[in-house]
C-alpha cells in the first residue's frame, strides 16, 4: 500500500468547510478549525480564540478531564474520576454530603493524579523516517516501541515532564506529549444527590460532580497550584445552545468494518454472556448463600453479575439499533468509490482484500482466546502458570517493564487466592471450561492442552475429573506460604518439582508462549492492515468534504454539540432538562416554588465514548455550564458509532451546582472564591 496519503493527514483532518455539531473527538489542533464551522456560528475571531486559551484552565485526572474554577488550584470534575480514590479513603467519608470549611480540613487523596498538558509535539516524520525502513510489521511495530522507549526518555530528561507517546489514526500521525505532574490532589467537596442509581437513564437528577484542590511543592512546603482558571455560568444553558466538551475519552471502535460489528455483537459477546451465566450458576450451586464459601465468592459473583448486565444492554441495543446496517451502507458506498476509477482499485482495493482476510484469522483466535479467558476463573492453575512464566522472564531479564507488570500481576492473583478460593469450586470451574474448550473446532485447539486432558478424541467427564482430582491432591500451591516461596524460584526448580500443578505449568509454557507469539505477530499484521484501511477511509472522506477524526485513545479531546432532547420511542419525547421539580418528586424535602423549575442535568449532541469520563461542559463564551458525566441508554454503543438522532450526553448543569452549593455555609464559602458569570 503505498503512502501517500501519510504527509497530507493532518490538512484532510482539518480541510473541512462545513461541520454539523454532534459526532467527533477532535484533537486540540483541529478546535479551531471546528469552531469556525457552521455548528458553532456566529464566532467571532475573538470568541475562538479565548475557547481555544481556556485548555489552559483544564487538567487531567485519573483517565478524566478537569477544570481549573478558582486562582488557588480549585477543580471541577465528574465524582465518577475520583470516587474509587475517595472509597480508599481511611477512616472513610462520612454518608451525605462533604466540605472542607479550611485549607486544613481537605483530605488528601493518594491515590489520585493530577497532570497538565504542557505540549504535544508532531513527531511523525521522524519517527516514519525509521520505521518505513523495517522489512515486516512485527519488526516495525518491535521498532516503534524501542523508538517510543527513547524518544519518551529523551523527552522526560530534557523537560523534566512525564512524556507519553500517542499514536492516531492506526499510525499516520504521533504525537509526543508532556505531562506536569501536581505533587497533590485533596478532597474539597461533594455533594449530596450524587447519583440516583439509574444507569442510562433519562430523565436523571444527578448532582455527579466534585471540587478538589491541586498542590504543588514549594520547598518543603505544599501550596495550591496557581492557576488559569474558568468562570463558572449563573445563566447555564438554553435549548439548541452550542456547548463544548473536554474530555480524555479512552477507547473506541468507529472505524471497526461491518464484519467486526457483526462477529462482535453476533458471535463473541453472546458466547461471553452464555459463559458469565455458567460461570454465576455453577458458583451459586457450590457457594449456596449462608455458607462461607459463599462469602468467599461474593465479589467475584457480584463482578460476574456487573459483567453480564452491561453485555446485555450492549446486546439489547445492538438489536434495536441500525449499527450493522449503517456499517454496510457506508462500506458499500467506500466499495463504489473505489469501483468508480481503475486507479483507486489498483491502489485501494488490496487494502480492504488483505484486511478482511486477517480478521478472519483474528476472529477465529478471539473465539479459542475467549474459552481461555474463562478457563482463568481456575485460579490455581492459572497461578501456577503465572509462576513459571514469572521465573522463565526473570530469568531472561530482557524487558524489566514485562517482569514488573508480571509481578504486579501475580500480586494480584495471589491476593485473590488468599481471599475468594476453595479447591472444590476451582476445580469445577475447570471441568467445565475444559469441556467448552473441547467443543472449539479442532484447528482452534492447543495440542498440548489436548494431550494432557485427553481430549483429542472429545470430551470425557470421567477422564478429565480424574486428572483435574490428581492435579488438585498432588499440589501445595493451596498453601499461602508455599505460594509465596515459588516466586524466588529459577525455571530448574519449577522442572524438577513433583507438584502436580507445577508440572501442568511447565508442561504448557512451550505452547503459551507460542500463543503469545502469535497474537504478537497477528497484532502487528493488523495494526499494518489497519493503517492502510485508513488511509483508504480518509481518502474517502476527503472526496466527500467530511473531516475525519481519530480514534479514541487517551488524548485530550473536543467534542462540539448543542443542547437537545431526542426521541427514544415512537411517540415519546424527551426534553434536554431535568428540573429540581422532578427531584423533589422523588422523595427529598421540598424546594421553594421559584426553584422548582431549576434545571439539575441536561443532554447534549456532544460526542463520547461508551465509557464517560468527567468532561467539564464549556459554552461559546468558555465559560463552564456543566460537566458531563453519563450518556442515555440509546447511546450504550458509543464506542462503534454516533447516531445523530439518538446519541445524548448528559451533564450536571452549573445552576443546579451553584444552587446546591449555596445551601451551606461552606458551600457559599466556595462560591465566593470562585467567579460567577451571568
Amino acid at each position: 500500500m503505498t503512502k501517500i496519503y501519510r504527509g497530507l493527514a493532518a490538512l484532510m483532518m482539518l480541510g473541512c468547510s462545513v461541520l454539523q455539531a454532534g459526532e467527533g473527538l477532535w484533537q486540540p489542533q483541529q478546535l479551531q478549525q471546528m469552531l469556525a464551522t457552521d455548528a458553532m456560528t456566529p464566532l467571532t475571531p475573538r470568541q475562538i480564540s479565548t475557547l481555544q486559551q481556556a485548555v489552559t484552565a483544564m487538567a487531567k485526572v485519573g483517565d478524566c478531564s478537569a477544570a481549573f474554577v478558582s486562582a488557588n488550584g480549585l477543580l471541577l470534575t465528574s465524582y465518577h474520576c475520583a470516587e474509587q480514590a475517595i472509597s480508599q479513603l481511611q477512616p472513610a467519608l462520612p454518608a451525605g454530603s462533604f466540605t472542607a470549611l479550611t485549607a486544613d480540613t481537605e483530605i488528601t487523596l493518594p491515590d489520585l493524579a493530577v497532570a497538565l498538558t504542557r505540549q504535544q509535539q508532531d513527531v511523525t516524520a521522524l519517527l516514519n523516517r525509521q520505521l518505513n525502513l523495517e522489512l515486516n510489521p512485527q519488526q516495525r511495530n518491535e521498532k516503534l516501541q524501542q523508538l517510543s522507549r527513547q524518544l519518551v526518555g529523551e523527552c522526560q530528561r530534557q523537560s523534566g515532564y512525564r512524556c507519553e507517546l500517542k499514536s492516531f489514526h492506526q499510525g499516520m500521525s504521533y504525537y509526543l506529549v508532556q505531562y506536569q505532574d501536581l505533587d497533590s490532589v485533596r478532597l474539597v467537596h461533594v455533594p449530596s444527590l450524587v447519583d440516583d442509581g439509574r444507569n442510562w437513564s433519562w430523565p436523571r437528577y444527578s448532582a455527579n460532580y466534585v471540587l478538589l484542590r491541586a498542590y504543588v511543592r514549594a520547598g518543603n512546603q505544599l501550596q495550591p497550584y496557581r492557576s488559569a482558571f474558568l468562570p463558572l455560568s449563573a445563566r447555564g444553558v438554553a435549548e439548541n445552545d452550542a456547548v463544548i466538551v473536554s474530555g480524555f475519552p479512552q477507547n473506541g471502535q468507529r472505524y471497526d468494518t461491518a464484519e467486526q460489528v457483526r462477529f462482535q455483537f453476533e458471535q463473541l459477546l453472546p458466547a461471553s454472556l452464555a459463559y458469565l451465566s455458567q460461570t454465576t450458576e455453577l458458583i451459586e450451586r457450590l457457594a449456596p448463600a449462608g455458607t462461607n464459601n459463599a462469602q468467599r465468592y461474593a465479589l467475584m459473583l457480584q463482578q460476574l453479575q456487573h459483567s453480564a448486565l452491561q453485555q446485555q444492554r450492549m446486546l439489547q441495543q445492538y438489536a434495536d439499533s441500525s449499527l450493522a446496517a449503517q456499517k454496510q451502507q457506508t462500506e458499500q458506498q467506500l466499495i463504489d468509490w473505489i469501483n468508480g476509477s481503475p486507479v483507486r482499485q489498483q491502489l485501494y482495493a488490496p487494502a480492504l482484500n488483505r484486511l478482511a482476510l486477517l480478521l478472519q484469522q483474528y476472529h477465529s483466535m478471539q473465539q479459542r482466546d475467549l474459552v481461555l479467558d474463562y478457563l482463568q476463573y481456575a485460579r490455581l492453575p492459572a497461578l501456577a502458570m503465572q509462576l513459571y512464566s514469572y521465573a522463565v522472564a526473570r530469568e531472561d531479564a530482557q524487558d524489566d517493564a514485562a517482569i514488573q507488570q508480571q509481578a504486579e500481576q501475580l500480586d494480584r492473583h495471589m491476593h485473590l487466592l488468599d481471599t475468594q478460593f476453595d479447591p472444590r469450586l476451582d476445580m469445577e470451574l475447570a471441568l467445565h471450561f475444559l469441556r467448552q474448550y473441547a467443543l472449539l473446532p479442532a484447528e482452534q485447539r492447543l495440542p498440548a492442552l489436548d494431550h494432557y486432558f485427553a481430549l483429542a478424541d472429545g470430551f470425557n467427564r470421567e477422564i478429565v475429573r480424574h486428572k483435574l482430582v490428581a492435579i488438585y491432591r498432588g499440589t501445595s500451591l493451596t498453601d499461602a506460604d508455599t505460594r509465596l516461596n515459588w516466586l524466588n524460584q529459577r525455571p530448574s526448580q519449577f522442572a524438577q518439582s513433583q507438584d502436580s500443578l507445577i508440572n501442568f505449568a511447565v508442561a504448557m509454557h512451550d505452547t503459551a508462549a507460542q500463543l503469545a507469539q502469535q497474537r504478537k505477530q497477528l497484532a502487528a499484521e493488523l495494526d499494518d492492515a489497519k493503517a492502510a484501511m485508513m488511509e483508504v477511509l480518509l481518502a474517502f472522506d476527503e472526496a466527500r468534504g467530511k473531516p475525519g477524526y481519530a480514534e479514541a485513545n487517551g488524548s485530550l479531546r473536543y467534542s462540539i454539540g448543542r443542547v437537545r432532547g431526542y426521541q427514544p420511542t415512537d411517540a415519546v419525547w424527551y426534553q434536554p432538562f431535568s428540573s429540581l421539580r422532578g427531584l423533589t418528586a422523588q422523595g427529598p424535602a421540598a424546594v421553594a416554588a421559584q426553584h422548582a423549575g431549576l434545571a439539575v442535568n441536561f443532554l447534549s449532541t456532544a460526542d463520547s465514548c461508551a465509557a464517560y469520563t468527567g468532561a467539564p461542559t464549556l459554552n461559546a463564551r468558555a465559560e463552564l455550564v456543566g460537566v458531563m458525566f453519563a450518556g442515555v441508554k440509546e447511546n450504550v454503543l458509543a464506542d462503534w458509532h454516533y447516531d445523530a438522532a439518538q446519541s445524548r450526553s448528559v451533564h450536571v448543569d452549573s445552576r443546579f451546582i451553584i444552587w446546591q452549593l449555596r445551601q451551606s455555609e461552606a458551600g457559599t464559602a466556595l462560591l465566593n472564591e470562585m467567579q460567577l458569570r451571568n
